[in-house]
């Protein structure tokens, strides 16, 4: 007898099936429940010498993490929860890079396999309609042979109905279940976005931060808005000019000082 899969479950071989990438994905493992799979995938990094490209998914989190220490919480089930790991030479420039290409590919995997079209918010952030729909972190640590383990990190909302989220962000989160006109293929997805990673990320690809740059440009929301921003218990207004992969955030304050904001000490207050 054949066993019937339910669609809406996760499942490696049919990610797998083909995904055509040349370096990520090269090996998928699907979690029912994990910590974390930034912290699965970089356990992999130092005990797998094979573990570059390797791609962590997973139902559920018990201690998923964002940016500067906060909780991701989401349903079992309910959201794409990703961790991609990049086996490479140290660089500590790169952790802004990857960042970017994270969202990049994370924005584009939406658009190739749904009818949504989300946008980028500086430093992380996916949103349709000013609510948010994923976010990026991404963590590294080094490894053997003064290389360094990187992992790209996504969780994109799914299935999520308004009544999931908290009440305190119910306002300003969104699901591609709200936003999608047709049903949403989780493995579609996933697809996708191990896809669009591997175009940045191939054997053989230079990663061009200045092309990074310019896609990020072309997806982004926010440049030329006004921005509140606290920044070392500091607050800051002004109007953001442009967002660069090692220095961060420009804004034109209204003092009239152009300052460049980095983004692991920066919030964006909403």
């Amino acid at each position: 007898m054949v066993a019937i899969m339910d669609p809406a479950v996760l499942n490696a071989a049919e990610i797998l099936e083909g995904l055509g990438t040349t370096r990520i994905g090269r090996t998928v493992r699907v979690l029912e429940e994990t910590a974390s799979t930034n912290d699965v995938a970089l356990a992999a990094a130092e005990t797998d010498p094979d573990a570059d490209g390797l791609a962590v998914f997973a139902e559920f989190q018990t201690a998923g993490r964002g940016r500067q220490g906060r909780s991701w919480h989401a349903p079992r089930g309910a959201s794409l929860l990703c961790s991609v790991l990049a086996i490479g030479r140290d660089d500590v420039a790169r952790a802004g890079i990857l960042t970017l290409i994270a969202g990049v590919a994370a924005c584009d995997a939406v658009r190739e396999a749904t009818d949504v079209w989300p946008v980028l918010r500086w430093p992380n952030d996916l949103f349709v309609r000013g609510r948010k729909l994923g976010g990026v972190l991404v963590e590294s640590r080094p490894v053997r042979d003064g290389r360094r383990a990187w992992v790209v990190g996504v969780g994109i909302n799914c299935y999520q109905h308004a009544n999931h989220f908290p009440p305190e962000i119910r306002d300003r989160a969104t699901s591609l279940e709200l936003e999608s006109s047709h049903p949403v293929d989780r493995t579609r997805l996933a697809r996708e976005l191990l896809r669009e990673l591997d175009r940045w990320l191939a054997p053989g690809e230079e990663i061009d931060a200045e092309r990074i740059h310019r896609a990020w440009l072309e997806r982004d929301e926010s440049i030329g808005h006004r921005v509140r921003i606290l920044y070392d218990g500091r607050m800051f207004e002004g109007r953001t000019l442009d967002v660069d992969p090692q220095a961060g955030l420009l804004v034109q304050l209204d003092d009239g000082v152009r300052r460049w904001f980095e983004a692991a000490r920066t919030q964006i207050q909403t």
